[in-house]
């Protein structure tokens, strides 16, 4: 077969003809040796740059990045900016020098950041091989170049164990291809934000549904003409198998997350730091970064401290080595010269098992190879390329460390990187060139995936009554005694809840759920998954559940619990597609600190979409008191509502509330009024608060139990009828930590952000990253060794933890230590306290009593000893009479929703 250099190919005009094919894609070695041979052209390049010269600007003392981007984003010159670090901003500008924008007000200091090419250079020599030799080489399909057979990624033999579902890649590269055939099914989507212009997960990036473009700051992940580079290391790490077209990816089940930092054949080493701290917060498990170059100063520890950041939230980054023939060990480039255990640098191996010519080695820095040389892969325009370079090996890499993490879900980083490096093909001629010596191989892979099982899940959706959700398992493992954790979440007023006292049967035994949503039911002895009986029968009404699934054998659980979406009755779709003006269903009254009482319901109603009306209605909260709401929108809104409850728990008059609002962005609410406070049973303890509405679909925070003797805030509560709340409040720490964290003041902030945090401690790191909740990012005014200053985000209402990161990865989280109040006092659902100290008490259970619709209190007492009234409202009574219980694992599970399961499916892995 030969081969000559020709025009790009059109979108799907590649044929490919297999030997043999199986659902995997490819069944044996032999599968490529009948490759059709198109022409492909070699890719000369990546395209071009955009012409603009990036800087990192240090923000005087006092000025938050955000106002520092307000400040220079009107300069002349300036094209874009953006925050980076705690108190820097990236500014991208034409025509201007450092000191032009030393010049600009809030400006302390300008640097160059480091504009880096992918790869780490740029391959010159032109390859034209047949297809197919780096996924299995038969010894002749390696074309242009020498083969030896079997010197590839042993990939058939590892897709026995998977192909990668259900695992996230994060490609922090120059852009994608969102309509390639050949990926197909590939594209990640943010189950927090829906696409559009309104930043619905308060992450700063309105619409980044499918990722985000930090060189351009939108939602553009192909990134046009200068995506080509990053379409064609997508390709490499997760090009669909089995479809008739192009090749496969290492990966072929795998989700790909494009994070856009370059343009052409450049990236940018700042903006490649808050790709991979996006990524991390965003559910990846691998980052690919297939580019490098020299480093130094806070550039280089901004990146390293990213890498960490992304190792203390599980996730491995994959790196290229170089192109530029160099060892890595006497000639550092960043990333591939990084010493994070969860760090992954691969050089280029050919086809012949050597190194390839152009690709950097280093004994102790470079720590396998993977093929690089002339690899077939996806382009930008739908068509293909032969790519050769590091950069084209590493996401092979990032493929395989995808396949150990489905096969090996419960491993660290660390764990991970070692299984990857002590499977390697051991290769004569990369001796004494890497840590192991040896290529990248799959082909151990099954005996550590032994423990893998799969589920798939049937009858999602069924009316009201006794429904029946049918779950079949499948996987490896052999004979044992086998038993299975099945799970029951509930969405209620934003947020999943586990239910708690429901009894659900399978087979022949019937067990009740306990406060973690979860039941336990033993199988007994079987030879494998597929044998067992797995399908619970369970009574539930109208509503949107979560059914979670996890096996076990021997007493060890076999990889990771997986959940899918159950909708039982008539079920409204979530909040999005009110956009465009479609009637809405107003959001339900709030929870006061308590636990017992139940309001009547309210109305209201509102404007849903910009012009056109529509009406909602709302409930009156589980606790008395809880104000009703109008419409929700996330245009321009207003409605109104009332309702009325009674006393909670103990005694004392019910309590009523009413109101009308508008917010623009947000959905609109109404609260107001006040309830008069209940009063439990018993004595010792008390707390105060009260609590707004928060519109149906969106998040809330959730409260997580503090154990007795937990520090808690101290602060006033809010008199009703003040015109905003008053920061205040202090929660001291017994030198906890890393960092001896012994304060943070004040513990009460405004929901418009602002306020200035202090954080005391006793080993304070030096440039200190610090995180309200899971994603928002405080401003960092000052630090010491004694004293970390921040200026906080705006959030909602609501307790968040408060994380403080220093730059070599160590963390420190204080748990629900900060609360945001309204102008009202008011907190999130869940009736937490903003103002009061809750303690507790010495016998009985925690108090209930009477909450506010918006402006008053309530106030309950408790006598067990383990949580006094102002505890967060961790139970409550939902539709039905269900017992809601709040937690963790059941709130992280709103991705849930993203999955299609009306015919059939294979559930989210938690």
């Amino acid at each position: 077969m030969s081969q000559s250099r020709g025009a790009p190919l059109r979108r799907g005009a590649l044929a490919v003809v297999l030997v043999t094919a199986s659902v995997a894609g490819y069944a044996s070695a032999a599968a490529y040796s009948a490759l059709a041979s198109p022409a492909v052209p070699v890719a000369a390049g990546f395209g071009p740059g955009d012409g603009l010269t990036r800087y990192v600007l240090t923000a005087d003392e006092g000025v938050s990045p955000a106002d520092l981007v307000g400040a220079v984003t009107p300069a002349d010159g300036v094209v874009n900016a953006q925050p980076v670090g705690a108190d820097r901003a990236l500014v991208a500008a034409e025509g201007l020098a450092p000191h032009d924008l030393e010049a600009l007000p809030g400006v302390a200091d300008a640097e160059y950041s480091p504009a880096v090419p992918v790869a780490a250079g740029t391959v010159a020599d032109p390859y034209w091989p047949q297809y197919g030799w780096n996924l299995e080489n038969t010894g002749t399909n390696a074309y242009g170049q020498t083969a030896v057979a079997d010197a590839d990624d042993d990939v058939t033999t590892g897709w026995q164990a998977g192909t990668g579902e259900d695992v996230v890649v994060a490609v922090v590269d120059t852009g994608y291809d969102s309509d390639h055939p050949d990926l197909a099914g590939a594209l990640w989507t943010n189950p927090a934000e829906s696409c559009g212009s309104v930043d619905r997960d308060g992450n700063g990036k309105a619409g980044d549904c499918h990722g985000w473009n930090f060189t351009t700051g939108s939602a553009d992940v192909d990134n046009g003409a200068g995506g080509t580079h990053g379409a064609s290391v997508a390709g490499a790490v997760g090009a669909r198998a089995g479809n008739g077209l192009g090749t496969a990816g290492v990966a072929p089940g795998v989700t790909i997350m494009p994070l856009v930092i370059g343009t052409g054949g450049s990236v940018d080493l700042t903006l490649g730091a808050e790709a991979i701290r996006y990524a991390a917060d965003h559910g990846a498990d691998v980052v690919n970064a297939s580019w490098g170059g020299p480093a130094g100063g806070w550039a280089l520890e901004n990146l390293r401290s990213a890498v960490a950041y992304a190792a203390s939230r599980g996730v491995v980054v994959v790196v290229a080595a170089g192109n530029d023939a160099r060892d890595r060990d006497a000639d550092p480039l960043y990333p591939a010269s990084l010493t994070e255990a969860n760090v992954v640098t691969v050089g280029s191996s050919t086809a012949a098992d050597t190194r390839s010519d152009f690709s950097a080695w280093g004994a102790g820095s470079v720590d396998l190879f993977a093929p690089g040389t002339t690899v077939f892969t996806t382009w930008n325009d739908g068509g293909y390329r032969l790519v050769s370079g590091t950069s084209i090996a590493s996401p092979q890499v990032a493929g395989a460390v995808a396949l150990y993490r489905q096969a090996m879900p419960s491993a660290t980083p660390q764990q991970l990187r070692q299984a990857l490096l002590e499977d390697v093909d051991p290769v004569a001629a990369l001796a004494g060139r890497s840590v192991t010596g040896g290529r990248l191989s799959l082909s151990r892979l099954p005996a550590r995936a032994a423990d893998v099982v799969s589920y798939t899940f049937t009858s999602m959706t069924a009316p009201a009554g006794v429904v029946t959700p049918r779950v079949a398992a499948a996987g490896s493992p052999g004979a044992g005694d086998y038993g299975v954790t099945l799970g029951l979440g509930m969405e209620h007023e934003g947020e999943v809840w586990a239910v708690s006292g429901v009894e659900l049967t399978v087979g022949s035994t019937t067990l009740a759920t306990d406060d973690t949503g979860t039941a336990r039911f033993p199988l007994g002895r079987a030879a494998g998954p597929a044998d067992l009986a797995l399908s619970p029968s369970v009574e539930l009404g109208d509503g949107r559940y979560v059914l979670t699934v996890q096996l076990d054998r021997d007493g060890t659980a076999l990889g990771r619990t997986y959940a899918a979406p159950l909708l039982v009755g008539t079920v409204a779709e979530p909040a999005p597609g009110r956009d465009a003006g479609t009637p809405g269903t107003g959001p339900s009254g709030p929870a006061g600190p308590g636990s017992g009482g139940s309001g009547s319901a309210g109305s209201g109603s509102g404007s849903a979409g910009p012009g056109s009306a529509g009406t909602g209605t709302g409930t009156g909260g589980q606790q008395p008191g809880s104000s009703g709401s109008g419409g929700t929108d996330r245009s321009t809104s207003s409605g109104s509502g009332s309702g009325s409850g009674s006393t909670g728990g103990g005694s004392g008059p019910s309590g009523s509330g009413s109101g009308s609002g508008s917010d623009g962005a947000d959905p609109s609410s109404g609260d107001g009024g006040s309830g008069a406070s209940g009063s439990g049973r018993s004595d010792a303890g008390s707390g105060s608060g009260s609590t707004p509405d928060v519109p149906s679909g969106r998040a809330t925070p959730s409260v997580p139990d503090v154990p007795s003797g937990t520090p808690t805030p101290t602060s006033p509560e809010t008199p009703s009828g003040s015109g905003g709340p008053t920061p205040g409040g202090q929660v001291v720490y017994p030198s906890v930590g890393p960092f001896g964290i012994t304060s943070l003041s004040p513990a009460r902030v405004g929901t418009a952000g602002g306020t200035l945090v202090t954080i005391t401690g006793t080993a304070l790191p030096a440039d200190p990253r610090v995180r309200i909740g899971d994603s928002a990012a405080a401003t960092v005014v000052r630090a010491s060794a004694t004293q970390v200053v921040v200026r906080v985000p705006a959030r909602a209402a609501g307790v968040y933890d408060v994380h403080v990161f220093a730059p070599d990865g160590r963390l420190s989280v204080l748990t629900a230590a900060l609360t945001y109040t309204d102008a009202t006092g008011g907190t999130a659902p869940g009736g937490s306290t903003p103002g009061g100290t809750g303690t507790g008490g010495t016998g009985g259970s925690s108090g209930s009593g009477g909450s506010s619709g918006g402006t008053g209190g309530g106030s309950g007492s408790g006598s067990d000893g383990s949580a006094g009234a102002g505890s967060p409202g961790d139970v409550r009574t939902g539709p039905g009479g269900l017992r809601l219980v709040r937690s963790a694992a059941f709130s992280g599970l709103r991705a849930v929703w993203s999955t299609d399961c009306s015919t059939s499916c294979r559930g989210v892995r938690v």
